[in-house]
């Protein structure tokens, strides 16, 4: 799709964020909607590269959730961190995360982490927001938030330092949220989008349980999981 392409059926709405009763959540995040800072934000396209594409909102059913053997390694070579989960919070530290978390990217923008988190009550808005904050001889070095639902989990946002590439801290605090939602006898793990040419945001689709939204008709349905090894091959290749 090249940069000139004209989209059909545009979806690009926003709304100023509120206080939700947890069921709402659950409904919103089934119709494509993400909490973005002070806003909820619901859209079919973006751009990748320079390209105009669509996005694809995804979903984990929890119940078909289940650790492969390379996400259980991650969990293991990381035991010796310290994660506490707490109520999310907005402070320096976890803005400087932000900082060296953006200069990874290769489509950097001038956004700050309140471009992400609601920076006055990440606790309260929408519905209760929690934080993992992953430690390593008293640094912070990984934090990851995300807000409950009555059966749904939206994974919100994570930040870590990309010095420590190798431990895969990303994924670490994912996969942590996607046990405690687990725990929590949850039904759905909302984690974004991914784009329909392949881009940064294929880790996603790495996870078994793995669902689809159709923005024709808004269902969800099953979709296979992507491994590591051949999302990262087209990424490469693209």
């Amino acid at each position: 799709m090249s940069s000139t392409t004209i989209l059909e059926n545009v979806i690009d709405e926003r709304a100023d964020m509120v206080q939700l009763a947890p069921e709402t959540l659950d409904r919103i995040l089934a119709e494509g909607w993400r909490l973005l800072g002070k806003r909820f934000v619901r859209h079919n396209f973006s751009t990748w590269r320079k390209q105009l594409c669509r996005t694809i909102p995804l979903r984990i059913k929890l119940a078909d959730f289940q650790l492969s053997k390379s996400q259980r390694k991650v969990l293991r070579q990381n035991e010796d961190l310290l994660v506490i989960s707490a109520p999310a919070k907005f402070d320096n530290d976890r803005n400087r995360l932000f900082d060296l978390h953006r200069d990874r990217f290769e489509e950097k923008q001038s956004t700050t982490l309140a471009s992400f988190i609601h920076p006055d009550h990440p606790h309260l808005l929408p519905t209760e927001g929690r934080e993992l904050a992953v430690y390593l001889d008293n640094r912070l070095i990984a934090c990851s938030f995300f807000h409950l639902g009555k059966k749904a989990v939206s994974g919100t946002y994570c930040v870590f330092d990309p010095s420590f590439e190798r431990r895969s801290l990303g994924t670490f605090t994912l996969l942590l949220e996607l046990l405690m939602a687990q725990e929590l006898d949850m039904e759905y793990y909302y984690h974004g989008y991914t784009h329909d040419i392949p881009s940064q945001f294929d880790y996603k689709l790495s996870l078994s349980g793995l669902e689809h939204m159709n923005w024709e008709n808004g269902k969800w349905t099953s979709r296979e999981r992507l491994p590591v090894r051949n999302w990262k091959a087209l990424l490469k290749n693209s």
